[in-house]
């Protein structure tokens, strides 16, 4: 794992000082080494995390003429079995590592050589020969590359803050703005800086140095295509069989492994995995005051026979920490657990360099509640969806909004993202203290190219394509990197993803139960309580931290007329917003809060 950062343009302008200091802000990423090579109107350099091949494994690299150079952020799994192609076409590896593959690969497939990866990386090479810069991201987005014309050329890096120093203007991006406020999170397809792009994932780009033409193109897409004739016991056995391929791959390293252990059955199913492969895995828990989650995490450690480390998890994002929070993530970023995941990934890198954790099982394995709406919505009668969808909220005195969101859902064109998803201000209200309706193409985006034919399998395009890599992959790449530690994903490997796209919405879910795929294919693996537990995750007590430790914050940037927000929102319809959220949906309220914090800690660090 590593940072990246590079430039090229015949007119650009960037000294090995600048490049130095951009480098320098990536460190967090790789504090074992930085590497950096440059030629006639080019630069690329690196700073590394070493994971495999500890000694020859630096960056950048070369092919042996020395006329193409690369460098990688990220893990190419199958490196053994490309090294072995490699070698069997004459090529002489001076390491036993993955990046050094690239400018090999490079020089047999040119682009082509990305339907050869299976791993998460954004990578650049540089040909002398062709004098052409060549970018590239993984297939879903886990690993970031923004990118800018600036300064007679162009720029690329891992993370925002270092093309910070280069950029001629350092402004919000208005759409990224209202999607924000939306959702909490900036989407692939917007930066929150106008005039920095990120290279969507599945996608490449090739710089001509000389002339400055940019050329770019999808090289990877994921398709919908559910088999009617697939049974359940078959969708077990095949969905086992390709998540401990998976789960193998990512245990390939030269330093100590961790699995993240949530309590859940995601996580649970990977140290079951890895516990059968033969691996002792450490585990590692944070304990949010749930005791049930802990109590079916120390069953799953019992049950596997390895340790499991209870980390605390009980820090709340204090004045100082959400600072902080805005220097980690670059964009602003308002998901409360990506408090805890960052406490947990600080607790983690004292003992181990990676770990692996279930991220994805929720968004392909229909985890997440507001799934089961949309199949008692599609199913049912409008009043009996109603009373079935309640239920699956397990609706209680006392809590109308749910009634209330629920109705909206069966209103919304989304299939019910809009009023069961994660949303922080619905349009109309952003529209209200904004004064402009929201510019929300990137969901649209998403939206009109996911299945009209399943509202199960509509929610899980927009939680694969929009939610996945605009919320979570950013808060564990970014949590786990600036602590030095890389974080793993066997659910997201792109032979799983693909399976799981060809599995019938009907052996996903029960009728008031989640992952029922999942569930059936961890019998054997997993204690019963861990298998039919329900769903948790990291979620934070965010009322609690907004009316504690978070109050006197929540007090000023409401209330003191020095507020950051004063710039961008107009106060008097936000303050009415709010007055009815705490009254008729309080949880949303809560978010809500959180989301303002966010962006007034992003623009007092950034704007």
């Amino acid at each position: 794992m590593c940072g990246i950062f590079g430039y090229a343009g015949s007119r650009v302008v960037c000294s090995s000082r600048d490049a130095e200091r951009a480098l320098a802000l990536l460190r967090h990423r790789g504090p074992d080494a930085t590497g950096f090579v440059s030629g006639p109107g080019w630069g690329i350099g690196a700073c590394r995390l070493a994971i495999v091949d500890l000694v020859a494994g630096d960056q950048p690299v070369r092919n042996e003429s020395g006329t193409i150079h690369a460098v990688l952020n990220g893990e190419i799994y199958n490196y053994r079995e490309l090294q072995e192609e490699l070698r069997g076409h004459g090529h002489r590896l001076r390491s036993s590592g993955d990046t050094e593959l690239l400018a090999h690969l490079w020089e047999e497939h040119g682009k082509a050589l990305l339907s050869h990866l299976r791993g998460m990386f954004a990578l650049a090479v540089v040909d002398e020969r062709t004098q052409k810069l060549f970018l590239a991201r993984d297939r879903l987005g886990k690993k970031p590359l923004y990118w800018m014309r600036s300064h007679g050329g162009l720029f690329f890096a891992s993370e925002l803050k270092a093309l910070r120093p280069f950029a001629q203007s350092w402004v919000v991006d208005p759409p990224a703005l209202e999607a924000f406020l939306t959702f909490g999170f900036v989407p692939e397809g917007s930066c929150f800086v106008r005039g920095v792009e990120k290279l969507p994932p599945g996608h490449w780009l090739e710089l001509d140095i000389p002339t400055g033409e940019i050329r770019s193109g999808c090289y990877s897409t994921f398709e919908f295509s559910p088999d009617p004739t697939l049974g359940e016991e078959d969708a077990a056995q095949r969905l086992v069989e390709l998540l401990a391929e998976a789960t193998a791959l990512r245990l390939r390293a030269d330093v100590p492994m961790a699995v993240f252990l949530s309590g859940g059955l995601d996580s649970a199913s990977i140290a079951a995995l890895a516990r059968r492969l033969g691996e002792e895995p450490k585990l590692l828990f944070v304990d949010l005051g749930d005791a049930g989650e802990k109590r079916r995490a120390m069953a799953t450690a019992a049950s596997l026979g390895l340790p499991l480390d209870v980390l605390p998890g009980e820090g709340a994002p204090s004045p100082e920490l959400l600072p902080k929070l805005a220097e980690v993530f670059d964009e602003p970023l308002a998901d409360p657990s990506a408090v805890p995941t960052y406490f947990v990934a600080q607790a983690a890198s004292a003992a181990v360099k990676v770990v692996l954790n279930g991220d994805g099982g929720d968004e392909l394995l229909a985890g997440y509640r507001r799934f089961l709406l949309a199949a008692a919505a599609e199913r049912l009668p409008t009043r009996w969806a109603l009373a079935a969808g309640l239920a699956a909220l397990g609706l209680v005195s006392g809590k109308p909004w749910l009634s209330r969101r629920f109705r909206e859902g069966l209103r919304d064109p989304s299939g019910g993202y809009l009023a069961w998803g994660p949303v922080k201000f619905t349009p109309g209200e952003v529209a209200s203290f904004l004064g402009r309706e929201p510019n929300l193409a990137s969901f649209h985006r998403v939206l009109a190219q996911a299945p009209e034919d399943s509202a199960v399998n509509r929610l899980r395009a927009l939680e694969l394509f929009f939610f996945l890599p605009g919320d979570l992959l950013v808060k564990m790449d970014r949590a786990t990197m600036a602590c030095s530690l890389e974080a793993r994903s066997p659910f997201l490997d792109q032979e799983v993803v693909r399976f799981l796209l060809t599995v019938p919405p009907k052996l996903l879910l029960s009728p008031f139960r989640t992952k029922r795929l999942l569930r059936r294919a961890t019998r054997g693996l997993l204690p019963t309580e861990v298998r039919r537990g329900p769903k948790r995750g990291f979620e934070p007590p965010l009322p609690r931290w907004l009316a504690g430790p978070c109050a006197g914050e929540v007090e000023r940037v409401l209330n003191d007329p020095r507020c950051s927000l004063r710039g961008f929102l107009r106060m008097g319809p936000l303050a009415k917003t709010l007055s009815k959220l705490a009254v008729a949906d309080p949880p949303r309220h809560a978010r809500a809060v959180f989301t303002l914090l966010t962006l007034e800690h992003w623009v007092s660090r950034w704007g």
